[in-house]
Protein backbone atom coordinates (compact mmCIF):
# COMPACT_ATOMS: atom_id res chain seq x y z
CA UNK A 1 0.00 0.00 0.00
CA UNK A 2 1.14 3.28 -1.08
CA UNK A 3 2.13 5.73 1.88
CA UNK A 4 2.24 9.32 1.82
CA UNK A 5 5.34 10.68 2.46
CA UNK A 6 5.23 13.53 5.99
CA UNK A 7 6.13 17.48 5.56
CA UNK A 8 9.76 16.46 6.61
CA UNK A 9 10.71 13.51 3.74
CA UNK A 10 9.24 15.71 1.19
CA UNK A 11 11.40 18.95 2.33
CA UNK A 12 14.50 16.87 2.42
CA UNK A 13 14.13 16.03 -1.04
CA UNK A 14 15.86 19.41 -1.82
CA UNK A 15 16.55 20.88 1.52
CA UNK A 16 18.10 23.78 0.05
CA UNK A 17 15.00 24.86 -1.53
CA UNK A 18 12.64 24.03 1.34
CA UNK A 19 14.64 26.32 3.65
CA UNK A 20 14.48 28.93 0.77
CA UNK A 21 10.88 29.19 0.96
CA UNK A 22 10.26 28.91 4.83
CA UNK A 23 9.26 24.99 5.01
CA UNK A 24 12.06 24.27 7.15
CA UNK A 25 14.59 26.06 9.61
CA UNK A 26 17.99 25.75 8.82
CA UNK A 27 18.96 24.56 12.51
CA UNK A 28 16.18 21.58 11.90
CA UNK A 29 18.18 20.24 9.74
CA UNK A 30 21.12 19.36 11.28
CA UNK A 31 18.93 18.57 14.92
CA UNK A 32 17.91 15.46 16.25
CA UNK A 33 15.52 14.60 13.28
CA UNK A 34 12.17 15.23 14.78
CA UNK A 35 9.48 15.03 11.89
CA UNK A 36 8.00 18.84 12.57
CA UNK A 37 4.74 17.86 14.53
CA UNK A 38 2.06 19.89 14.99
CA UNK A 39 3.28 21.27 18.56
CA UNK A 40 6.44 21.99 17.72
CA UNK A 41 6.86 23.58 14.40
CA UNK A 42 3.12 24.27 13.66
CA UNK A 43 3.27 21.74 10.43
CA UNK A 44 -0.01 20.15 11.35
CA UNK A 45 -2.25 18.46 8.92
CA UNK A 46 -4.87 21.17 8.35
CA UNK A 47 -3.47 24.55 10.43
CA UNK A 48 -0.53 25.75 8.39
CA UNK A 49 -1.79 23.40 5.12
CA UNK A 50 1.58 21.12 5.69
CA UNK A 51 -0.08 18.09 6.48
CA UNK A 52 -1.11 15.18 3.77
CA UNK A 53 -1.74 18.13 1.09
CA UNK A 54 1.94 18.70 1.12
CA UNK A 55 2.98 16.23 -1.61
CA UNK A 56 1.18 17.35 -3.68
CA UNK A 57 1.51 20.97 -3.71
CA UNK A 58 5.02 21.46 -2.26
CA UNK A 59 6.55 20.78 -6.01
CA UNK A 60 4.50 22.17 -7.78
CA UNK A 61 4.65 25.44 -6.81
CA UNK A 62 8.34 25.73 -5.64
CA UNK A 63 9.79 27.45 -8.60
CA UNK A 64 12.69 25.86 -10.57
CA UNK A 65 16.56 26.65 -10.04
CA UNK A 66 16.10 28.37 -13.39
CA UNK A 67 13.94 30.46 -12.21
CA UNK A 68 15.56 31.24 -9.34
CA UNK A 69 18.87 32.45 -11.31
CA UNK A 70 16.49 34.56 -13.59
CA UNK A 71 15.00 36.47 -10.80
CA UNK A 72 18.36 37.18 -9.07
CA UNK A 73 20.03 38.36 -12.18
CA UNK A 74 17.23 40.88 -12.34
CA UNK A 75 17.63 41.91 -8.53
CA UNK A 76 20.94 42.14 -9.12
CA UNK A 77 20.71 44.19 -13.15
CA UNK A 78 18.57 46.30 -10.82
CA UNK A 79 20.89 47.27 -8.51
CA UNK A 80 23.27 48.06 -10.64
CA UNK A 81 20.97 50.12 -12.62
CA UNK A 82 20.40 51.90 -9.65
CA UNK A 83 23.78 52.57 -8.18
CA UNK A 84 24.69 54.44 -11.19
CA UNK A 85 22.09 56.73 -11.53
CA UNK A 86 22.53 57.27 -7.81
CA UNK A 87 26.41 57.84 -8.97
CA UNK A 88 24.96 61.11 -11.40
CA UNK A 89 24.20 62.95 -7.62
CA UNK A 90 26.56 61.32 -5.32
CA UNK A 91 29.28 60.14 -7.30
CA UNK A 92 31.46 60.14 -3.56
CA UNK A 93 28.49 58.30 -2.10
CA UNK A 94 30.45 55.49 0.04
CA UNK A 95 34.08 56.95 -0.52
CA UNK A 96 35.77 58.03 2.05
CA UNK A 97 38.03 60.70 -0.16
CA UNK A 98 35.62 63.57 -1.54
CA UNK A 99 36.60 64.06 -5.00
CA UNK A 100 35.14 66.67 -7.28
CA UNK A 101 36.13 68.72 -10.33
CA UNK A 102 36.54 72.35 -10.15
CA UNK A 103 38.23 75.25 -11.67
CA UNK A 104 41.13 77.68 -9.94
CA UNK A 105 41.40 81.15 -12.06
CA UNK A 106 43.04 84.13 -12.24
CA UNK A 107 42.72 87.04 -13.46
CA UNK A 108 43.75 90.59 -14.38
CA UNK A 109 42.31 93.82 -15.62
CA UNK A 110 43.25 95.18 -18.95
CA UNK A 111 42.17 97.80 -21.47
CA UNK A 112 42.25 96.83 -24.69
CA UNK A 113 44.91 99.01 -27.33
CA UNK A 114 47.05 99.43 -23.85
CA UNK A 115 50.24 96.63 -23.74
CA UNK A 116 50.89 95.88 -20.07
CA UNK A 117 52.75 93.15 -18.12
CA UNK A 118 50.94 90.79 -15.83
CA UNK A 119 51.70 91.62 -12.20
CA UNK A 120 48.14 90.14 -10.49
CA UNK A 121 48.10 86.57 -11.91
CA UNK A 122 48.87 84.61 -8.60
CA UNK A 123 46.99 83.44 -6.08
CA UNK A 124 45.91 80.35 -3.68
CA UNK A 125 43.12 77.83 -4.33
CA UNK A 126 40.32 77.98 -1.31
CA UNK A 127 41.09 73.89 -1.46
CA UNK A 128 43.40 71.04 -3.07
CA UNK A 129 43.42 71.03 -6.88
CA UNK A 130 45.63 69.49 -9.24
CA UNK A 131 45.58 71.26 -12.15
CA UNK A 132 45.48 69.47 -15.76
CA UNK A 133 44.29 71.63 -18.12
CA UNK A 134 45.23 75.39 -18.18
CA UNK A 135 42.16 77.77 -20.19
CA UNK A 136 43.31 81.29 -21.12
CA UNK A 137 40.86 83.85 -22.65
CA UNK A 138 43.39 84.79 -25.30
CA UNK A 139 40.78 85.21 -29.17
CA UNK A 140 43.51 85.14 -31.29
CA UNK A 141 47.35 84.76 -31.67
CA UNK A 142 49.82 87.68 -30.36
CA UNK A 143 46.97 88.84 -28.05
CA UNK A 144 49.30 88.19 -24.97
CA UNK A 145 52.32 86.06 -24.65
CA UNK A 146 53.77 83.91 -21.48
CA UNK A 147 56.72 83.82 -20.15
CA UNK A 148 55.82 80.88 -17.24
CA UNK A 149 53.03 79.45 -15.40
CA UNK A 150 54.27 78.13 -11.76
CA UNK A 151 52.29 75.85 -9.70
CA UNK A 152 53.27 74.76 -5.97
CA UNK A 153 56.88 76.71 -6.81
CA UNK A 154 57.34 74.37 -9.31
CA UNK A 155 57.52 75.77 -13.13
CA UNK A 156 55.22 73.99 -15.84
CA UNK A 157 56.97 75.56 -18.62
CA UNK A 158 60.21 74.36 -19.07
CA UNK A 159 62.62 76.86 -21.21
CA UNK A 160 63.43 80.20 -21.77
CA UNK A 161 60.71 80.64 -24.97
CA UNK A 162 57.69 82.64 -24.76
CA UNK A 163 54.57 80.90 -25.58
CA UNK A 164 51.36 82.48 -27.31
CA UNK A 165 48.47 82.10 -24.56
CA UNK A 166 46.66 81.46 -27.74
CA UNK A 167 48.03 77.58 -27.43
CA UNK A 168 45.21 77.97 -24.29
CA UNK A 169 42.38 78.93 -26.52
CA UNK A 170 39.13 76.96 -24.84
CA UNK A 171 39.05 75.74 -28.15
CA UNK A 172 42.75 74.27 -28.30
CA UNK A 173 42.51 70.59 -28.53
CA UNK A 174 45.30 67.93 -26.71
CA UNK A 175 46.00 70.57 -24.06
CA UNK A 176 46.52 68.69 -20.91
CA UNK A 177 48.87 68.92 -18.84
CA UNK A 178 50.29 67.11 -15.41
CA UNK A 179 50.60 69.41 -12.88
CA UNK A 180 51.56 68.98 -9.05
CA UNK A 181 49.02 68.97 -6.74
CA UNK A 182 48.24 72.71 -5.50
CA UNK A 183 47.22 73.45 -1.69
CA UNK A 184 45.51 76.09 -0.01
CA UNK A 185 49.26 76.94 1.76
CA UNK A 186 51.03 76.93 -2.25
CA UNK A 187 50.40 79.41 -5.31
CA UNK A 188 49.98 79.77 -8.55
CA UNK A 189 51.27 82.54 -10.67
CA UNK A 190 51.20 83.26 -14.20
CA UNK A 191 54.35 85.61 -16.03
CA UNK A 192 53.53 87.40 -18.96
CA UNK A 193 52.08 90.13 -21.01
CA UNK A 194 49.26 91.50 -22.72
CA UNK A 195 50.62 93.29 -26.34
CA UNK A 196 47.49 95.63 -27.24
CA UNK A 197 46.21 93.76 -29.58
CA UNK A 198 42.57 94.33 -30.36
CA UNK A 199 40.63 91.94 -31.26
CA UNK A 200 38.29 91.91 -34.02
CA UNK A 201 34.92 93.77 -33.10
CA UNK A 202 35.68 94.88 -29.82
CA UNK A 203 36.77 98.91 -29.48
CA UNK A 204 39.85 99.97 -28.23
CA UNK A 205 39.68 101.56 -24.81
CA UNK A 206 37.06 98.83 -23.45
CA UNK A 207 38.00 97.39 -19.93
CA UNK A 208 38.16 93.61 -19.34
CA UNK A 209 39.98 90.90 -17.78
CA UNK A 210 42.40 88.31 -19.01
CA UNK A 211 41.85 85.38 -17.06
CA UNK A 212 43.93 82.00 -16.73
CA UNK A 213 41.73 78.82 -15.47
CA UNK A 214 43.22 76.00 -13.86
CA UNK A 215 40.92 72.76 -14.63
CA UNK A 216 41.47 69.38 -12.55
CA UNK A 217 40.26 67.15 -9.81
CA UNK A 218 40.09 68.57 -6.48
CA UNK A 219 38.76 67.88 -2.77
CA UNK A 220 35.33 68.55 -1.90
CA UNK A 221 35.39 72.47 -1.30
CA UNK A 222 34.49 72.80 2.42
CA UNK A 223 35.03 69.08 2.84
Amino acid sequence: MFKKPNARELAMRDPAKAALFGVIATAALGSNGSDFGADDYGFGDDEHGFGDDAGDDYGADAPSHAALARLGAHHHKKMRRGNKRRALLDPNEDSTVKVERYVFTLSQAITLGTAVAFTTLTGQPDTMIRPQRVVMNAPGPMFAFIQEIKVANVSVTVGTGLEDAFNYNANGVGQSLDMPTLQPSNKATVLGSYTGALPPGFVGGTSTYFAVSFKGPSTMAGG
